[in-house]
């Protein structure tokens, strides 16, 4: 996977916004990967002072000066999406060269592989009958769940049966014999495939 660049503009504050248009200044002036951003660095040096001076003239200052410094930071917000823009096309992807941009890096999803082993089920009395509800703790990369069923002794693999599929750390078994007892456990889905199938809980129903 190419690397790419984080811009969250909407998210940084006036100073924050100044102190990254600084730092994008500092690392482009001379910088051979980037010989020609679209906007010069003189006149990006001439914005970050015209905004630093209206965050200081709105500090405490009239609702005029706001305004200014409103305006100041959405020119400040445009000129640094062209200029990403920019650093991402003649980039393409290389890491080497986003980090001299002085933008800060897109975080890399983090690769799971397959799910760990589901905890923590707990298959509940209803006073529905025929009814049990298994609830579990979420397992981290799992994008569903399969829930299996043995009304036999669970120590033998076989027995266990395949009976649902939730996308959530909880399901419903209904059409059970009341009072009698059933095991269940629940094996995490993700990306990479399937985990193991946990300890299994023992249930009745109504």
């Amino acid at each position: 996977m190419k690397a790419n660049i984080e811009l969250s503009l909407s998210k940084l504050n006036a100073v924050r916004l100044l102190a990254l248009l600084r730092n994008v200044i500092a690392k482009l002036t001379g910088n051979a990967f980037f010989p020609a951003p679209p906007e010069t660095i003189a006149n990006m040096i001439t914005m970050g002072d015209q905004l630093e001076a209206a965050i200081e003239e709105a500090t405490n200052g009239s609702k005029a000066s706001r305004g200014v410094r409103r305006a100041r930071v959405l020119e400040t917000q445009e000129l640094l999406r062209i200029t990403a823009d920019y650093v991402r096309m003649m980039a393409k992807g290389d890491e080497t060269k986003l980090l001299t941009s002085g933008f800060e890096m897109a975080k890399q999803p983090e690769k799971v592989g397959v799910p760990d082993v589901t905890r923590y089920l707990h298959a509940n009395f209803t006073n529905s009958a025929g009814v049990v509800e298994l609830r579990w703790r979420t397992v981290h990369g799992a994008h569903g769940y399969q829930v299996w069923m043995s009304a036999t002794d669970p120590g033998v693999e076989a027995n266990w049966e395949a009976i649902g599929y939730s996308t959530r750390a909880s399901h419903i078994v209904t059409d059970l014999e009341s009072y009698r007892p059933y095991w269940f456990c629940v094996s995490a889905i993700g990306s990479e495939g399937e985990g193991k199938k946990c300890d299994p809980a023992l249930g009745r129903a109504a």
